[in-house]
Formats: structure tokens, sequence, C-alpha cells
């Protein structure tokens, strides 16, 4: 019965969606049903690309279908082709996971995910094309269907090292905090000054940065000669736009400025990193014409960043004749006093529901009392302010960082297999019938 419901809820939606607003860029971003897919791991257009161009073995291209770690061969053509699927489903959006190329293979595994950028300017070859993409923006808008990017901002692929910590014998790039390795000295604390007018937090003038003289601060960065101009746009390619801290606990100020699993992490607070971002974001607004962004490791960047992007890009869409563009981020925490202040403080349109998940794969998987859904609703209004509140933001089940309802159910309960699809199927009701604008993760419907 619920499933039914849930089936028939979507049809409705699309249904009076395509009556009552024809053009897709002026639908209320509130009457989405948006389905979140991986394109590598959807459905292969086009074998011609599966190892991207690149030769060698999977260690070099990243591709081998056998290991869950590694390229599968899903692209853009394939996403294309089952557009008439995805609407059959009621789908009005579709959010994709990062298509921008990546480094095709770091450590153990490949870049399928596609959170390893080197390039922000072309689609990953794994994906496709520059016109692949173009083409499928082009076929979802004459559906009636609006096209999400997945977007990163805090992060770019490992290319940095650090000469005290190179892999050859040096220590392990523990995270080196600012009270003992200082912007301003070299090597630490009690180190010589090397960057005069560089105090503290006072960074985000454009004088500051302009009197840096040496990249160093906690580590000495250097990038491998292979590698040296891999990013694109050029300007990531200098280390001066990174914190260089070493590896981040996620815990305390390394949250931020720390390298997230290694991960080369961008100088947010740097007003040149900041327009370079929204410069880089505003090119695939104007050239592929898409409706929206998720962004990526929201709390992992300083606020300073978001009050200054979301305000930069929203402006912009305006300018492109896209009157109902959408921006909402991860904030990777369950409690809506603190996801809340991305919406307010930080000036986000809206943030993924991870408060929604918690209290919904609870009851579903742990039998907790009706109660704990009443307590979790009644702080909605934390979400109110003068352009936003609680009804746009994206609930889900399940995604790719925390895994499938079936997981939580399967962890929580004792149950045989029909107790279990019932559960998933009141998880999925729960979505679709509360506040906010349901997000399928590909694949659940099945």
């Amino acid at each position: 019965m619920i499933r039914s419901l849930v089936f028939l809820f979507g049809l409705l939606m699309a249904s009076l969606c395509s009556a009552e607003q024809p053009n897709v860029l002026e639908r209320p971003v509130q009457d989405e049903i948006i389905y979140f897919v991986l394109p590598d791991r959807f459905s292969n257009g086009d074998t011609a690309n599966d190892t991207g161009g690149y030769q060698g073995d999977r260690n070099s291209h990243g591709f081998d279908p056998t290991s869950k770690a590694f390229y599968h061969g899903g692209d853009l053509k394939g996403l294309t082709a089952k557009l008439d699927y995805l609407k059959g489903l009621g789908t009005t959006a579709i959010w994709m996971g990062p298509i921008f190329k990546n480094k095709p293979v770091q450590g153990d595994s490949a870049g399928y995910h596609g959170y390893w950028t080197i390039d922000f300017t072309q689609v990953d070859p794994h994906f496709g094309t520059n016109d692949d993409l173009k083409t499928l923006v082009e076929q979802a808008h004459k559906r009636g269907m609006r096209v999400f990017f997945d977007i990163i901002a805090n992060h770019t692929a490992d290319v940095i090292k650090y000469r005290e910590a190179d892999g050859s014998g040096g220590t392990a790039a523990v995270y080196r905090p600012k009270t003992e390795y200082p912007y301003t000295t070299e090597g630490g604390s009690q180190g010589p000054v090397i960057n005069q007018g560089f105090q503290g937090d006072s960074v985000r003038s454009e004088e500051n940065f302009a009197r840096l003289t040496d990249p160093r601060w906690a580590y000495t960065p250097y990038v491998p000669e292979e590698e040296k101009n891999l990013k694109v746009p050029a300007w990531l390619n200098d280390p001066i736009y990174y914190h260089n801290r070493g590896d981040s606990t996620f815990s305390g100020e390394n949250s931020q400025f720390g390298d997230f699993f290694g991960l080369d992490d961008l100088f947010t607070e740097n007003p040149k990193v900041v327009e370079g971002m929204i410069e880089i974001f505003k090119y695939w607004i104007r050239e592929f014409k898409i409706d929206g962004f998720r962004v990526d490791t929201v709390k992992h960047v300083n606020i300073e960043f978001w009050q200054q992007f979301a305000p930069a890009i929203i402006a912009y869409t305006h300018e492109q004749g896209i009157p109902q563009f959408f921006v909402f981020g991860e904030v990777y925490d369950a409690t809506p006093e603190f996801l809340s202040i991305y919406t307010t403080e930080g000036r986000l349109p809206a943030v993924l529901d991870f408060g929604f998940q918690a209290a919904a794969s609870s009851f579903v998987s742990e039998a907790t009392p009706t109660e704990n859904l009443k307590g979790f609703f009644e702080k909605d209004d934390f979400y109110t302010d003068a352009d936003s509140d609680v009804y746009s933001l994206p609930t889900f089940v399940g995604n790719h960082d925390m895994g499938r309802i079936g997981f939580f159910i399967q962890r929580g309960q004792s149950a045989n297999e029909d107790e279990m699809l019932r559960r998933s199927r009141l998880a999925h009701a729960l979505m679709y019938f509360a506040r906010g604008i349901p997000v399928i993760y590909y694949g659940d419907e099945q």
C-alpha cells in the first residue's frame, strides 16, 4: 500500500509540475523530487570511454568493474539514455555526483566518485565530454527535469607533498596547529619571521596576502615534477593557495584547516581563492545552463567563504536568466541547531537534512517512539530566516557517505526480508510526505 502511495505521489507531483509550471526554470524548488546518482555506478552508455583514454593497467586508468574501489564504466551517455526511466519514477530533478576531471587513481582506489578534482573546466573523460554534458542538460530540460551539480570548494586531489613527510622516511603529515605553527614565522612559533603583517586570523585583506613571501608555513610543500601543472585553472598549482598543515582529524580547528583524508586543502580565507572558486563555477552555469549546486564538505570551510560564495553565485544566475537556481550544502551533522547555522549565518539557501535522515532511520530501524520524530520536527523553525525555511531542505534516508536505508534496517533489527522491505517503504513514505524536498538515492527504487 505504502509503495503504491509513494509511486502515485511521484506521478502526481510530476503531472502537477508539468501542468502548472511548463517552464522548468520557473518551477518552485520546493516542488522537486530529486534523484541522486553517481554516474559511474548507473549506466554505461559508451564503453569507449571506460578507461578515460589513459593507458596501462587499472592503477593507471582506474577502470576495474570487478572492484568496488575502481571505475565501473557508467557515464553521461548512459544517464541520458535513462532519462525517460527517471521521469517515469516521478523524478523532476537529477543530482549527479561530481563529474569534473579527477586524478584517476590515488593509493589503492580510483576517483569514480568524483571528489578528487584536478581540472575544474572539463568533464572527467571516464564520464564523457563537455558536449555529452550539454546533451544531457538539454534532454533533461526538454523533459521538464532540472540538473544539479555536485561541487567541491574545500579541496582538490592530492598533489601537494610535504618535505617533512614525503613518504621516504619522514614523519606522517600530522596536523600542525596555528598556535604552534603560526603563519607569521617559519618552522614553529619561535622561528624567524617570514610574513610581516600577516596576523592571526586577519587574513581576508588583499594587502595581507600580497605580503606573503614564503608558502612553507607549518610544512614545506612541494609538487612532484610530473604533476607541477596538473591542475586547471593554473592558479590551483601554486601551494600558496592551500593550508599545508597536515591531515585533518575532523576535530577543532583542523576540521577546517587540515587536509581532508590527505587531499589538498584550499586556503579559502584568501580573497583570491574565494574569487577563483566563484569564477570556476560561474563557467558551468554560463556554458551548460545547469540548475543548481550541491556543495560538498561545507562545514570544513570557514563560514566567511560561504557568506561570499552563495550570494555571488545566486546573483550571477539571475544575470543568466535562471530565476530558481538552487544551492544546497552538505553539512554532515544531525542537529538542526548546527545545520541551520549554514542557511542563516552562512547564507546558503539550504542544506541536506541529515537530521531527518537520523530521525527517520532510527524510527524505522530501531523502533524508537514517534515522540522522537515529534521532537525533531519541533525544531524546524531554526531554519527560518528572511529568505529560506525548512521546506527547502532536501530530505533523504540514505546516501553515498552513509549507506542505504537497507543497511540501517539490517543493522538495527532482527527481521525477515519481508519486514525489512516494509520498513524501507515506511522510511521512503516518511521522506515523501514530510516537509522538505525528497531525494531518492539511485537504485533504492528497485
